[in-house]
């Protein structure tokens, strides 16, 4: 059974890729100096987090440039503790505290979860640094959106 992580408070929370365009991996990397998780994950679960973050940001009150982590870099060793099957988000708006929750693709009945709170200036980071890293790829289709082939720049949906 591989490791759950509960983070009430959480230094570095951060998106990255390993790879060259088109072959990257994609990674969630979070938790404090000396205990940081690593989560591998599919370019489509960041989209989707960071989209659905951006649309929660709004009910935030304003959040001050201090508020904003810088570090984003992902941190060495990049090594997966598990893959990611859901990501689910909550908002407690008493405390302007975010909690994500992801939960590992496995078989066993037992798999692991990872629950991570956030203040909202790590989540604006977040979501900038995740749009940076999904536009860093292959190029969208004209058609369907899904990236183009990374070794022709054919689409599948052109046919």
């Amino acid at each position: 059974m591989s490791r759950s992580f509960h983070f009430g408070t959480s230094q570095h929370f951060t998106t990255g890729t390993v790879g060259p365009s088109g072959k990257r991996v994609f990674f969630l990397q979070f938790g404090n100096p000396g205990d940081l998780a690593t989560l591998q994950l599919e370019k489509m679960q960041v989209r989707a987090l960071a989209e659905f973050l951006d649309q929660l940001i709004g009910d935030v009150e304003p959040i001050s440039p201090e508020e904003v982590p810088l570090a984003l870099e992902l941190v060495e060793p990049i090594a997966p503790d598990w893959i990611v099957s859901s990501i689910g988000v909550a908002f407690e708006k008493d405390k302007s505290e975010f909690v994500v929750v992801a939960e590992e693709l496995s078989d066993d009945s037992e798999a692991a979860m990872a629950q991570i709170h956030l203040t909202p200036g790590q989540v604006k980071a977040f979501i900038a640094r995740a749009n940076d890293v999904i536009r860093a790829g292959r190029p969208p289709c004209g058609f369907c959106g899904e990236p183009l082939n990374y070794a022709d720049g054919w689409c599948p949906c052109s046919n």
